[in-house]
């Protein structure tokens, strides 16, 4: 019965990877001041398609949402909050629309504000909002 279900599985992934395709996207990325647009072919994760194209963002999970630390804020698009990135968000970042980009599936066009990590950290330190019994997380203004 087991492998009945991983076969079924296994047969959905590839059929949703070779039937589904979303068309070419456009990412408009805000980052420390200066807007970039990137063109893709949709379908992949949102870190993906930054990565890719230079823009760096911190993960130490290889995106299987465990450590939370590739926030962005989108501005447009990208669909709702998935139940994997509640655990990482605070109510704030809720409201304004921070999300994991591991988990963040482009599938139409998307606007994203990445906050400057070293200025984050900074606010960290100086308001001493760290708690390191916690899991890692701050706040994205």
């Amino acid at each position: 019965m087991d492998g009945i279900l991983i076969v079924l599985a296994i047969i959905l992934i590839i059929a949703q990877r070779l039937l589904v395709t979303y068309g070419q996207c456009k990412i408009t990325v805000n980052q420390e001041g200066e807007k970039r647009e990137l063109i893709v072919q949709g379908g992949d994760y949102l870190i993906n398609y930054l990565t890719a194209n230079g823009i760096d963002i911190s993960s130490s999970c290889g995106g299987k949402a465990i450590c939370g630390y590739c926030k962005v804020k989108v501005l447009k698009g990208g669909g709702d909050l998935l139940p994997t990135e509640e655990p990482f968000m605070s109510r704030e970042e809720r409201l304004s629309g921070v999300r994991l980009s591991c988990q963040v599936k482009v599938k139409s066009d998307i606007e994203v504000h990445i906050p400057d990590y070293l200025e984050t950290v900074r606010k960290i330190v100086k308001n001493r909002t760290y708690n390191p019994n916690r899991r890692w997380r701050f706040i994205i203004e």
